[in-house]
């Protein structure tokens, strides 16, 4: 008997410490990926979604490496209202949504102006989004690559290339269609830093990781013009 009440007590206990440590709500994805080469207002989707009932978020901005031109031409966009980014750096300045309701995926989103965003690159935005009364909290990462090749290029060398293995561990190997004159492969952490540059011929790449830490890396292939081709993400264990 003594017995059995132990273990009804230990239940009792790890569901409560199930319930406490449960995330209150969760977002799509923790980074988002978006090559743009065109004029037009777009917006960088992630979504909020809560687990259990309506949660009212505080967040703000944490780092960013826009450079001046893009974070006059971005914005950071909740269910209630959109802030240029100018308005959200440095990262102290906290922004309030309105109640996310407990169904379905709701609004958060980054949006940029290709037009007024005047230099070319691959850079990042990164959003810390907090349940107050939980109290939890999630990441949001945009990383947006800027290119003048037109978006069809870009598509299609995107659905030649070939990157494997994924997740990976010491090394990665890339190939891709000859069509997109690759001349150089870069590879990129999660918050836009340059962590190596290999120049290849042919259509196939071999690049090592071993000097690089577990995490998010993304790749980038330029033409002989340094312009973007194809980006791919892929994960280091």
């Amino acid at each position: 008997m003594k017995k059995i009440f132990t273990l009804l007590c230990t239940a009792v206990v790890l569901a409560g410490f199930s319930r406490a440590n449960a995330q209150s709500f969760t977002v799509a994805s923790d980074t988002v990926y978006y090559t743009v080469s065109g004029t037009t207002v777009i917006n960088v989707n992630d979504n909020v979604s809560p687990a259990s009932g309506p949660v009212t978020l505080k967040w703000n901005v944490v780092s960013t490496n826009f450079p001046t031109d893009w974070i006059s031409a971005a914005g950071m966009c909740d269910n209630f209202l959109c802030y240029n980014l100018n308005t959200l750096t440095p990262s102290g300045i906290v922004k309030t949504s309105d109640p996310y309701p407990v169904s379905g995926n709701h609004d958060f989103h980054l949006q940029f102006n290709q037009g007024a965003a005047t230099s070319n690159g691959t850079y990042y935005v990164r959003a810390k989004l907090v349940n107050p009364a939980a109290p939890d909290s999630v990441y949001a990462t945009f990383i947006v690559s800027k290119t003048a090749v037109g978006v069809e290029q870009v598509t299609r060398t995107n659905e030649e290339l070939s990157l494997y293995p994924n997740p990976a561990t010491n090394e990665i190997n890339l190939v891709y269609g000859g069509s997109a004159d690759v001349k150089t492969v870069s590879i990129y952490n999660i918050i836009g830093k340059l962590m190596s540059v290999y120049r290849v011929n042919g259509n196939s790449a071999n690049m090592s990781l071993e000097n690089m830490p577990g995490g998010i890396y993304f790749v980038r292939l330029a033409d002989a013009q340094g312009q973007i081709v194809a980006t791919r993400k892929f994960t280091k264990q």
